[in-house]
């Protein structure tokens, strides 16, 4: 029954069209397959690489509890990552990213996030302190929302998808200022 109603209403033509991976010739291909579980850890991962080819000190935190992802020269260092997210095209939007799950409770001190546009020389690579994440979210100018319910039901978790402006924050700094 689910082989004729699917091949019939033009339902598997709608799946194809909208099972799109514009990172299929590239070094992340499937990416936008995975749970965000596994995006999180992939991102975790290639941050960690970078940055220890960077000559950091990079250690994993001591708990999967711990509030921070890694700790890098000593710092408690949230990271977040993120690829260019599709357009309807199935390419992708330069510098539209999302930055989630960032959290005014957890334990940490800088948070990284590693934006990854097609051209790998323009890639984002950015942090800013907790203090500056937490002035902003209480500002008038606040660049994240509350994700998943928030104050509703207080959950401290944000989100910024205006990333494109969250870069050009005096506030926000390149990596080489790590």
């Amino acid at each position: 029954m689910f082989d004729t109603l699917i091949e019939n209403s033009g339902l598997r033509d709608y799946i194809d069209a909208n099972v799109q991976d514009p990172w299929h010739d590239t070094m992340f291909r499937g990416y936008v397959f995975m749970s965000p579980k596994q995006k999180g850890e992939f991102g975790e991962r290639f941050v960690s690489q970078y940055m220890q080819g960077e000559e950091c000190l990079v250690e994993r935190a001591a708990t999967s509890t711990a509030g921070h992802d890694r700790v890098i020269d000593g710092i408690l260092t949230e990271i977040k990552f993120s690829l260019a997210t599709r357009n309807k095209k199935g390419g992708v939007k330069k510098d539209s990213f999302i930055i989630n799950h960032v959290s005014c409770d957890k334990d940490w001190e800088r948070l990284i996030f590693f934006g990854i546009n097609f051209e790998e020389e323009d890639a984002r690579l950015m942090w800013f302190t907790k203090e500056d994440f937490l002035n902003n979210i209480y500002s008038d100018d606040c660049l994240f929302a509350h994700q998943q319910g928030g104050k509703s039901i207080e959950n401290d978790d944000y989100i910024c998808t205006k990333v494109s402006t969250l870069i050009a924050q005096p506030w926000v700094r390149n990596i080489n200022e790590w």
